[in-house]
């Protein structure tokens, strides 16, 4: 029922964000690009807080569902291009969210 609210709305970009998404941690990686002008990160960070979750399957869009009603990690993955994803995780407390490319490990 949420996600038909959320993608029946004409201009998503207008919607309310569902939850806070606290610091913004880049990795050095997803910095790199931006710096360059090849990624825009805030962007993504925006859909993902909107609920637009991108490219992640079924279980994951309920667990990020449930996220939002019982304060759990929610989660959003996005192909830029297809050797480029890129993966956006915000905390269960909404202190931080992390944009890394997927398979990249940093430290917090």
């Amino acid at each position: 029922m949420l996600m038909k609210l959320l993608f029946n709305n004409p201009t998503p970009s207008l919607q309310r964000p569902l939850f806070s998404v606290g610091a913004i941690k880049l990795s050095e990686k997803v910095r790199w690009l931006d710096g360059h002008a090849l990624l825009d990160p805030i962007a993504l960070v925006q859909r993902h807080v909107r609920g637009d979750w991108g490219d992640i399957g079924e279980s994951e869009r309920r667990s990020n569902e449930d996220a939002l009603i019982q304060e759990g990690t929610v989660f959003s993955r996005y192909i830029i291009t297809p050797r480029l994803t890129v993966a956006v995780t915000t905390d269960e407390h909404r202190d931080l969210t992390l944009v890394k490319l997927t398979g990249e490990h940093i430290n917090i």
